[in-house]
């Protein structure tokens, strides 16, 4: 019994529920909990979360990425910068959405854009970058 009546993708929602319960048993003899595989002793904690996560996929500094996460950064700033070091920044060449043949700089300069391609290489991306941290730099120094 509901307290409300439920709409249409909710309905649906109870359906699979139902269909995946199905075939449970229920024991009240038996304890039931929910296990972090991770770290069954000790269970889910966000430390370890963390430390699967920056353990697998590439090879990165490990000094730098301890830097990643510190309080004075904003963490916007770390998720991008952690992102950029495990190569997780949608470009080209890691989404593979366009076609293959077509993983050519964004920016016109022919070359496989890439995170690394994007942030440090290209020359055109670099400009830009330059010329934002002037702008914001000519913006702090006019209100001091």
């Amino acid at each position: 019994m509901w307290r409300r009546r439920l709409l249409a993708w909710e309905e649906e929602s109870v359906r699979e529920c139902s269909v995946l319960l199905h075939n449970i048993v229920w024991q009240d003899t038996v304890y039931d909990s929910w296990r972090w595989l991770l770290d069954p002793v000790h269970g889910y904690s966000v430390r370890g979360a963390y430390r699967h996560i920056s353990s697998s996929g590439d090879l990165v500094d490990r000094t730098l990425v301890g830097d990643v996460w510190q309080k004075q950064i904003p963490s916007k700033v770390s998720i991008l910068v952690w992102r950029l070091f495990r190569n997780r920044i949608p470009s080209k060449v890691s989404i593979r959405v366009i076609s293959l043949f077509d993983t050519a700089c964004s920016a016109g300069c022919e070359l496989p854009e890439s995170a690394l391609h994007l942030f440090i290489l290209c020359n055109v991306a670099g400009e830009l970058w330059y010329q934002s941290t002037e702008l914001v730099r000519h913006v702090f120094c006019a209100f001091w």
